[in-house]
């Protein structure tokens, strides 16, 4: 065989394995992008009603609130918890229409924060809060 038919017998083979190796790339891609996780949900907003107590304090424990949540994905559960508490809680609520409620008694005066976050999010808000102790006259609350 000729040298000039060898060069391009050796130039083919070459051509041939990367053209290989570019395809496998590509399903390689394809398949990554058909794999890859969809936009994690995210709370977006927090408030917590009533916003305020009679007394020293803002929030008393043995008191009932309202934690209101915004979110982009109706489709997540919404987690709420306490500092400290970590992810169990102290509630969990589906989301309607883009906002989730929960109830909230704080169980502590040390509470320096409430979160809300919703599974594989890229983000948890938090809210800061102000406890004392809390004496629930019914249709009131006084935070000492």
């Amino acid at each position: 065989m000729s040298p000039k038919k060898r060069k391009v017998q050796q130039f083919s083979a070459r051509a041939g394995g990367m053209a290989a190796g570019v395809a496998a790339l590509g399903v390689v891609a394809s398949v990554t992008a058909l794999t890859a996780p969809s936009a994690s949900a995210t709370v977006t907003g927090i408030a917590i009603a009533p916003a305020s107590t009679l007394g020293a304090h803002r929030y008393g424990t043995t008191c009932s609130y309202t934690v209101t949540v915004t979110v982009d994905d109706d489709s997540q559960t919404v987690y709420f918890f306490e500092e400290g508490q970590g992810p169990s809680g102290f509630a969990e609520a589906k989301p309607s229409g883009g906002v989730a409620k929960a109830t909230w008694i704080p169980s502590s005066t040390k509470i320096t924060y409430i979160y809300a976050v919703q599974p594989n999010a890229s983000a948890q808000i938090r809210l800061p809060v102000d406890v004392g102790t809390g004496v629930n006259l019914g249709s009131a609350c006084v935070a000492i």
